[in-house]
Order: C-alpha cells, then structure tokens, then sequence
C-alpha cells in the first residue's frame, strides 16, 4: 500500500480541526478536494476513518490509530527537512511563531523584522492567540516557538525567560487621578474599571493580583484586546490596569497618564517557549539568540533542546533588542 502524504496532511487537518470546510480553508484547497482525499485513504484501508457528529466529524477508533501515526510522520517528516535547511545555512528556512497578544503585538514584529533584515530570504509567520493556546499549539508542532506572557502551563515546555512585564493604572489626561503624583489601593474600590476580556493573560494577571491585594473592583466594560481597552480609557470612560509596553505610545502623546498605585506593583513574566524534546530548527535558534542572547559562558545552543540558552534578558535590553526594564511605581511598599 503506497500512502500519500499529502493525503495523510489533508486527513491530519480535518482530524485536527474536526471539519472538512476548516481544513480546506486552512491548507487553501477546495473542501470537495478534502473529501476525495480523505475517500481515498478509506478506500486504501478499507475502513471508515471519520464519523458525522453534528456540524462536525470525529475520528473512529481506525481513524484516531492512523491519526496517531499520521502526527508521528509528519513531524519526521519536518524534522528531515529542517535538518536540510540547515545543511544550507539560513540562505532559506521557515519560522512561525505564537504570541499572545501583548507581546504579539508591541514585542515580537520588530524582532521578527530584525530577523528578516539579517537573513532576507527567510519566511517567517506570527499567529496570535491566548497564552494556553499558544502552548498547546507549540506542544502539537504547529509553532517553533511560542511567546507567552505569566504562566507557563505544561512542563513538557522549555521557557526563556525575555523580560519582566510592569502593568500599570492607566487613566485618561481629564481623570481626576492624573494629577495625583500616586494613589492607594483602597481608591481603586470605588473606581469604573474597563477591563480585558476573561480569559486573557492580561485579565487573570488583575485579577489575581487584586484579589491578593483584598480589592473589589467594579468592572464598567468589558473589551477584546489593549487597543479598545486603550481608547476607552482615553475617553475617559473608566481606568484600567494595561501592560506598560503597550502604552507606551499613548502616554508618550499625552492621551493616558499612568498612576503609580500605592503598595501594590503586577509583574508578569514574558517568555520564549518551545518543546524539551524537539530539536530546534537553526531559524527558531537565531531568533533566540537574537531574543534573549546567552551568557558568555553559556553551552552552544546546538548541543540540543534541552540545552538552549536560558534567558538573558538584560543581554537583550542593552543590545536594543527588547524595552529596557520599567522603573519601579512609586510609592510601593
């Protein structure tokens, strides 16, 4: 029996996804061309591999014992070719990496473009997602390396750690706490807040960090993403509590004041992430190196995953890479 791997691709996907319209819109083929695909691994089996359920399809037992193999090929597969890739050098080569949406968008697309310029003929991709689904992702293959901001959830994953992220009161220009040199925390109590949506990293950070704190906020608005979040605050709808990289801008322009709060500082950590027991392409490796550069001291990278540099985040702030630390709030106890 001569199984196609292009086939065992387009079955992986649908596996994956659970729906034939998904995978066809994810691989950019046509869905009728999934089907036949799909119809013809049947036909060489000779057994179902998927079965309706609802809107959707599941595997059968047949399909989840090829869908197994199906994974363990494919990544053989990409591990051969990233293994040539590197024979050649980084004259050619892929890259895609997660984020979540903090670090996706005010950290990872300069250091992406810094890539880009020292090597022009490489492809790179950034896919933006919540911190547990970057991490998953990046344990299924479908990300080199992840980049994620507080917790890191499973221990198959390696993280290098790139800096420490300070979140911060934001208020709008007109607020009555903008002209205060630093507030308590027990002013917070009364305040509307406008806050990320449940789920985020950024969200969970708050909370957890209020709660210890013993403040009851009162929530105002909920919004997806720092930049609606940003504009109402400006708007001076409510206060929020945002990461200081991405409102670095806003506050440079006047548009939000940040107001150090009393006693209380949120800190999270921003890493690199990637699977202990894969062996990192050369492109994933320079772009770590580019990062979170090692220490002079530190064992060459190439020596396998579990002995990648570990973080040298301040290396990468002095060499202009990443933001320089935040200065402390003040007033904290």
């Amino acid at each position: 029996m001569a199984i196609n791997l292009h086939q065992l691709k387009i079955f992986h996907t649908v596996a994956r996804t659970g729906s034939f319209s998904r995978a066809a819109a994810e691989l950019l083929i046509s869905q009728p061309s999934v089907s036949i695909q799909v119809g013809e691994l049947e036909r060489q089996f000779g057994i179902e591999l998927f079965e309706q359920a609802g809107k959707t399809v599941r595997l059968t037992e047949a399909g989840r014992i090829l869908d197994d193999y199906a994974g363990r090929i494919l990544a053989l597969i990409e591990e051969t070719r990233r293994a040539i890739d590197e024979v050649k050098g980084l004259r050619r080569g892929r890259i895609v990496i997660g984020a979540t949406p903090t670090p996706g968008t005010y950290l990872v697309p300069p250091l992406l473009g810094r890539l880009k310029a020292q090597y022009p003929h490489l492809e790179v991709a950034l896919r933006i997602a919540g911190h547990r689904q970057v991490q998953e992702m990046v344990l299924q293959d479908e990300l080199h390396l992840g980049v994620v901001a507080w917790k890191i959830t499973f221990p198959d994953l390696e993280a290098v750690p790139l800096l420490t992220d300070e979140m911060v009161l934001v208020v709008a220009p007109s607020h009555r706490f903008a002209a205060l040199p630093a507030v308590d925390i027990a002013e917070l109590s009364g305040e509307p807040f406008i806050l990320r949506e449940h789920g985020s990293g950024n969200r969970e950070v708050i909370d957890d960090a209020l709660h210890r704190a013993g403040v009851h906020i009162r929530p105002a608005l909920t919004l997806e993403g720092a930049e609606m979040v940003k504009h109402a605050v400006a708007a001076d709808l409510g206060v929020s509590i945002l990461s200081r990289i991405a409102v670095d801008l806003e506050v440079a322009a006047g548009r939000l004041r940040i107001v150090p709060i009393r006693g209380l500082r949120i800190e999270r950590a921003i890493s690199l992430v990637y699977r202990k027991d894969r062996r990192l392409p050369r492109v994933a490796l320079a772009f770590i190196e580019m990062a979170a550069p090692r220490p002079a001291s530190g064992a060459p990278a190439e020596q396998g995953a579990r002995s990648q540099p570990a973080a040298a985040a301040g290396e990468a702030r002095h060499a202009g890479l990443l933001p320089a630390d935040p200065p402390a709030a003040h007033g904290d106890g």
